[in-house]
């Protein structure tokens, strides 16, 4: 009985992050339609790219620490937010740096894609969490 609810409790938690997650992505990709209604298909594109940068390592990170969930596992998953925390910020380091290098993209589209992504993650989170 205890182990079937720790599963529950599991998918529930889960489920959450990666709906978080996802209606974060949701964001980028209307913020990168309103770029490119407004700005164009390059402006679009990289509004898109900024926001994947910082999207795309946050669902990773959601994938690697949310398999410790439950009291007996505290341990585990306070070690897994910690090393996926830096390695999601180095990889979106590192994507933005390739996006920007390598890419003919808009640097402030790139900008702004990234900070719409990091800001419709919060705004993802009040709403969720603040019924």
């Amino acid at each position: 009985m205890i182990v079937m609810a720790a599963q529950t409790l599991k998918k529930i938690v889960q489920n959450k992050a990666y709906r978080i997650v996802l209606l974060q992505l949701a964001g980028v990709v209307i913020l990168a339609f309103l770029a490119l209604l407004m700005r164009g298909l390059t402006s679009g594109l990289s509004v898109l790219l900024g926001g994947l940068a910082y999207g795309l390592p946050n669902l990773v990170f959601v994938w690697r620490v949310f398999r410790y969930v439950g009291a007996s596992q505290t341990t585990q998953f306070v070690a897994a937010f910690f090393i996926g925390e830096m390695l999601k910020l180095a990889f979106s380091a590192v994507l933005f740096i390739v996006i920007v290098k390598y890419l003919p993209v808009s640097l402030l589209s790139v900008l702004i894609g990234f900070a719409g992504a990091i800001v419709s993650f919060w705004v993802v989170c009040f709403c969720m969490f603040s019924r």
